[in-house]
């Protein structure tokens, strides 16, 4: 999914940690994505898709505390971020976890 968060411009290597934890993510090594996408948002605390796609992860791996408080944080950096999300089901699944 193609999200515009209105952020500066990625460097090579966040970047490229992003696409390493998307190819993860879809090899089903969700706690490898996990990961990586800590060592992005250590570069880019302030990153709303790398917490948005962490959120994602970590739902996948089962945590879903841990996916609501990335997907919360990612719309708190990014308001738009959640008018863009298609999934309206998932969007409501992420708020209903506490």
């Amino acid at each position: 999914m193609q999200i515009n968060t209105n952020q500066p411009p990625l460097s090579r290597v966040t970047e490229n940690l992003m696409y390493a934890a998307s190819l993860c993510i879809s090899q089903g090594k969700t706690e490898d994505a996990i990961l990586l996408y800590d060592k992005v948002l250590a570069l880019m605390p302030d990153y709303a898709k790398a917490y948005y796609e962490r959120g994602r992860a970590r739902h996948l791996a089962g945590d879903l505390l841990g996916a609501s408080n990335d997907l919360k944080r990612a719309f708190q950096l990014s308001p738009e971020l959640e008018k863009e999300i298609t999934c309206s089901e998932q969007l409501n699944y992420y708020k209903g976890c506490k």
